[in-house]
């Protein structure tokens, strides 16, 4: 009767480590699946790509969408444009702005704080808004001061730098990078209920997005974030004679900032054979710039850690990652037709003086800084009120494409940012050695990372 008890414990014991094995496996083929994936060496490219007739003598946009920045906490002190060096707080006190962090806490920055920060136009909420652990805080009120950003600020003296670029939507990440490949975020109106490392149609299963309701209420209603909807890169897919061509660079799939790939979430792009003849890696940009491959339009987006994202991201890493970009097309022969198009794609609870247009029950957001950086670009600070659809717009007007919708029909198109009489001279953005010093995002990790 012993032995048989012993060869039945053996049996339960054999059974619980094969099941233990078992999970196990499951776990690391669902970290295999969903965890990071490597960047591969950069290919060599058959050739230069097709050059699409246009309207102007641009014939590449380039479009970097960088992280949650308003324009007076990147450029309120830059001379000519209406930045601010002071603040209003939710208090009624008018605070001096305080010199900007290369790295510091993430703000709250979704619809609800968005909302309560605009306050009905007052533009004095920022102070109610909490950083991600909960606390309050006044790292809001915040500007780059003179000499802090050299390359931003080098390129905003030689080119183009918008101070009436407003957010399309006044929320967090997801919607806005929607609007810069879509012109709609298809009634969401804030971030996934996943990190940013999967937000498209390729990520784990039930990811969602809170909808809008018509009552202004988030979340009653959700939605896949694997949207059927038109978008340029669709449009320029439907169009194969056309020549017009498109590009998407960005973080790898299942790495922090995959999730800024908005093309991933538009299901007619994504799920087409051809996917990976147009979605690349970000470190594969200034190789495929020496080969002279350049699509006609480019999207673009920084993995996190080069994104200008507070809670951890170096600014100056992250301008220095932009700076390496404009500088490899600036060094080649495509600098010539190009225009590059870099605006932040959301406030990121940062302070803004100015009352964002009311357009829509969807936006605009807050300001967010523009810079348009080509021979072709008119020199000074434009004052044109823009949102992220105007670049679309152009992108229709210079290639042929039509309006999206009648948010683009509206929206003031990027051409007056543009003059074709006299070319501007390139220059070549320094690239500085950054301070190193440890910094941990003091919060825990949230269940809905608006970023």
């Amino acid at each position: 009767m012993r032995s048989r008890r012993v060869v039945v414990a053996v049996v339960v014991v054999a059974a619980a480590l094969l099941a233990v094995a078992a999970a196990l496996a499951v776990r690391s083929r669902d970290h295999d699946r969903w965890g990071p994936h490597q960047a591969g060496p950069a290919p060599k490219r058959s050739g230069p790509l097709p050059v699409a007739p246009s309207a102007t003598p641009i014939k590449h946009v380039i479009f970097i969408i960088k992280e949650n920045r308003t324009y007076d906490n990147l450029f309120g002190l830059f001379p000519k444009g209406d930045g601010a060096s002071t603040g209003l707080t939710k208090d009624g006190r008018r605070i001096t702005l305080l010199p900007l962090l290369d790295k510091q806490t993430d703000l709250q920055h979704n619809y609800n704080d968005n909302v309560a920060a605009v306050d009905g136009g007052k533009m004095d909420g920022f102070s109610a808004i909490p950083y991600k652990a909960g606390q309050h805080t006044l790292l809001a009120y915040t500007t780059a001061q003179p000499g802090q950003l050299p390359d931003y600020w080098g390129w905003a003296k030689r080119f183009t730098l918008g101070d009436r670029m407003f957010s399309s939507v006044n929320s967090s990440s997801f919607p806005n990078h929607l609007y810069t490949v879509a012109a709609q975020s298809a009634g969401i109106i804030d971030g996934p209920n996943y990190r940013t490392s999967w937000w498209g149609c390729d990520g784990p299963p039930g990811i969602t997005a809170p909808l809008l309701s018509p009552d202004g209420k988030v979340g009653e209603k959700r939605k896949s974030v694997c949207l059927d909807i038109p978008s340029t890169a669709g449009d320029i897919n439907n169009r194969p004679r056309s020549h017009v061509s498109w590009s998407s660079y960005g973080a790898s799939p299942g790495e922090l900032g995959y999730g800024w790939v908005a093309l991933d979430a538009i299901k007619p792009v994504r799920e087409r054979a051809d996917w990976p003849k147009h979605a690349f890696p970000w470190e594969w940009f200034t190789s495929d710039i020496k080969q002279g491959s350049l699509a006609s339009v480019t999207w673009m987006t920084p993995d996190f850690n080069d994104s200008d994202h507070p809670g951890g991201p170096s600014l100056c890493d992250g301008e220095n990652w932009t700076a390496r970009l404009v500088n490899s097309v600036m060094r080649s022969p495509l600098w010539s037709s190009t225009a590059i198009v870099i605006v932040w794609d959301d406030f990121g609870g940062f302070y803004d003086h100015v009352d964002p247009p009311r357009v829509d029950r969807f936006g605009l957001g807050p300001r967010v800084p523009m810079l348009v950086i080509s021979p072709w670009a008119k020199k000074g600070v434009d004052h044109t009120v823009y949102d992220f659809t105007s670049v679309l717009k152009f992108v229709g007007e210079n290639f042929g494409l039509p309006n999206l919708t009648e948010r683009e029909k509206n929206a003031n198109s990027l051409r007056s940012a543009l003059q074709f009489r006299k070319p501007l001279k390139p220059w070549v953005a320094p690239i500085r050695d950054c301070p190193d010093f440890p910094y941990q995002q003091q919060q825990p990790p949230p269940k809905n990372i608006h970023d």
